[in-house]
Parts: structure tokens; sequence; C-alpha cells
């Protein structure tokens, strides 16, 4: 059901926008009601508000303005209200391109919330308590919950700093709404079209694809929707995690790198090999800070059907595995469940890798990548100097606290960038 409700709001998230949108609702409907109507409005009105266009305009009736008495015989569920309405003036005149009438105020306790997903799941799971679930999904080495801190709750930065000092990396969950999960996938969507060739070679591996690798200016920050919501709306909240992690060095600070991630396609069988993403030399291979974090963002939910990551706790800096590990246990080292809206805040040093997709639909895991001043001052050219792929008007939008951290990324004003995605 849950998954059915996303998809429905990811359709709707990306509706092309009209001119006016009114709605129509009795707060005393028990056939439509307003917690459930009221995070399907905020969608739509998100994304007319992205396009630049006037927001739903919501009227709410009294009792008195239903087709027929709310409670009566032709109207027990207090849903009877078709006539009032479309069949009016008002109505008819703003429909036909006329003057809409200014909406009134939601009255108190009434608002348009973007859904909130951890009700959702708790609804999910009451009706799972009624019909119950065939079997159990099988156990894995990693206990995703003990790895994992919400952001929602209190003194949540200081656990998440532990959890990743000890294991290279930590789950922070709630980090992204749902409107902003919507936006964010299907620009992946969209862009994944783009990238996948008709051969699904892939440029990470057979199926598999890195966003960063397929752009031409080697980031996805051009994208409004990673701009807004991952670079400054995560970024800003995690901003008091990212001082803890990358505090001490010899030059002290962080910055942004870039905005990428991979996606996998479905039907992809293949695993890829544990691995990390940078071989550094010894005198930045310390424990923290880090020279580089990756923040993955889980704009789906992952399972250990489509594609989740496979980690190895604690080899941020021993070059290998290292411990008692039973090579057959490696292979279900498996980051998952992990519920869409959470990010994986990872040192990339973090021995990691892709594992089968045996789903249907592509699993896309979109990020934002950190590095500490330290690497920044070694000037290695496989990574310097920055390409510059921040398009200003984006930049110009970001809180200044996000600002200060991508100022070698953005283009100059009025200079125009041009992007293009190689084909595989």
């Amino acid at each position: 059901v849950i998954d059915k409700f996303l998809a429905f709001v990811h359709r709707l998230s990306g509706h092309s926008g009209a001119r006016w949108i009114e709605a129509t609702h009795a707060d005393s409907d028990q056939c439509s009601r307003w917690e459930d109507a009221a995070p399907i409005l905020a969608v739509i009105d998100e994304r007319q508000r992205e396009l630049s266009l006037p927001g739903v305009a919501v009227r709410v009736l009294d009792a008195g303005e239903h087709d027929s008495a709310p409670g009566s015989k032709r109207n027990r569920s207090h849903h009877d209200y078709t006539c009032a309405a479309f069949l009016r003036k008002e109505f008819f005149v703003a429909l036909f391109g006329g003057e809409a009438s200014e909406p009134k105020p939601l009255p108190p306790g009434m608002a348009l919330a973007p859904p909130d997903l951890d009700e959702l799941r708790a609804r999910a799971a009451l009706a799972i308590l009624e019909v119950g679930l065939p079997n159990d999904p099988p156990s894995a080495p990693i206990d995703v919950p003990t790895c994992s801190v919400s952001c929602d709750s209190e003194d949540w930065e200081a656990r998440a700093y532990a959890l990743f000092e000890d294991q290279g990396f930590v789950i922070v969950d709630d980090l992204l709404k749902l409107h902003q999960v919507a936006a964010v996938l299907r620009d992946c969507e969209r862009i994944g079209k783009e990238i996948v060739g008709v051969e699904r070679r892939g440029n990470r591996g057979p199926g598999r694809y890195s966003f960063g690798t397929a752009s031409s200016t080697g980031s996805m920050l051009h994208v409004a929707s990673f701009a807004r919501h991952l670079l400054d709306g995560a970024g800003a909240t995690l901003r008091p995690l990212l001082d803890r992690i990358f505090d001490g060095g010899v030059q002290p600070g962080f910055m942004v790198y870039a905005g990428g991630g991979d996606f996998v396609l479905g039907d992809v069988r293949t695993q890829q090999e544990l691995h990390s993403d940078i071989h550094i030399g010894l005198s930045l291979n310390r424990g923290l800070p880090p020279p580089m974090v990756s923040v993955n963002f889980c704009v789906q939910d992952i399972t250990e059907m489509n594609g989740a990551m496979r980690i190895v706790p604690g080899t941020q800096t021993i070059g290998g595995i290292k411990g008692a590990y039973d090579p057959r246990a490696l292979e279900s080292f498996r980051l998952c469940p992990v519920n869409a809206g959470a990010a994986i805040i990872r040192d990339v040093r973090v021995l990691h890798s892709g594992t089968p997709n045996l789903t249907p639909k592509p699993r896309y895991l979109p990020s934002v990548e950190y590095i500490s001043m330290d690497l920044r001052a070694t000037n290695r050219r496989d990574m310097f100097p920055l390409r510059k792929g921040l398009p200003w008007k984006l930049y110009e939008r970001l809180s200044p606290e996000v600002q200060e951290l991508c100022k070698d990324l953005v283009v100059e004003e009025g200079k125009a960038l041009r992007v293009a995605y190689w084909r595989r």
C-alpha cells in the first residue's frame, strides 16, 4: 500500500502545473479525511510553487454548505458536497480564465503538510498486524537500527558522530521529507534515461552507473533538486555532524567536492567487488578527520532485493579487511532495510560494494561529497583543480552556511553552464 501511495505522490510531484487549482473539503469528511487529503494537496502545492505558479486554493465547507445534511441517510460519511464544490459561479469564472476569488485562511488545526513517512509506515504496520506476513525476511550481520540515528531525536549529532567514528559510517533517518524524496527521485529517473544506452553496459560495470562519471561537469549540482534538497536542505541539517567529523587536521575545515551518486538497473544479478572509493598516502590515512565523506541519500526504500549497499564496518583506515570475518558472511553485509528519506554518511575509505538488484526497477542513490581541507591542500592531479558545476542562479539561493562550502564550484554570474551526459 505504501509503495502504491509513494508512486502516486511521485506522479503528482511531477505534474506540469496549472494556472489555478482549487480543492474543496469538509473538515468532518469521514470518507476522505483531512489527514489523508492534506499530504496529497501539499505535494501538488509544492510543485505549483516550484513552477512559480499559484499554490492550491483550499475551500473548507461548513456543515450547512453540504449538498445534504451531514449525518443524514444520504450523507452519512459527510462526503456529499459535489454540487457545493463545482456548481457555483465563482468556480466556472476561474475555470474559464476569469479572476479567482481569494481563498480564506485554513481553520486552526488544518495545514498543508507533506506526507509523513513514519506515519504512513505506522499505518501499514497496523494493517500488517491484522493480516500477517507470510515469512520473515532473512537476518543480516549488520543490525541497521543500531547503526541509525534520527535527526529528529535529541542530541542526535553526538550519537551519530560516535557511530561514524567507530564504524566509518552512520545512517541518519528522517533527513528528507517525502516531497523532497519525490523531487530528487524524479530527476534521477529523468537523467537516468539519458545515461542508459540500449546495451545497458554501465560505466561502473554491467547495469551500474555513476551520475558524476556520466555528467560532463563531473557532478550533479547543476540539477535544481540536488542543489535545493540535498546540498542545501539536507546539508544545512547535517552541518553540525559534518563539523564534528571534519574537526581537527593540519588544515581545519571542509568543503563540498561534488554531487553525484550511483544507480543500478533492474534485473542486474551481478555483485561488485568490495572496494574503497579513494586511495591516499599515509599522512592522511588516520581515523579522523577523514579525507572524504559521501552522503548517500535514499530516495527509495532500500531492501535486500533492490541493490542495497554491502559495507564492512571499521575498514576506513586499515586498507583491507581486518579481524575474524567469515568470507561467507561478507556476502550478506548488506545495509538494509533503510527507509526512503534517510542518508548514509560514509567515510569513502570504508570497504563497500553494490549488490544485485533483483527487482524490475532501478535503484537510485544520489549523493553529495565533502572533502577535508587537508585533502584539498594536496592538489592531487586526479582530483584538482575542481570543476565548476554549480550554476550561479542555484548558488545564490543556498543558505549562507552552505554557500561558504561551495565557493570553488560556482560558475561565474552570467556565464552559461552546458551539460551533457555520456550514454552507455
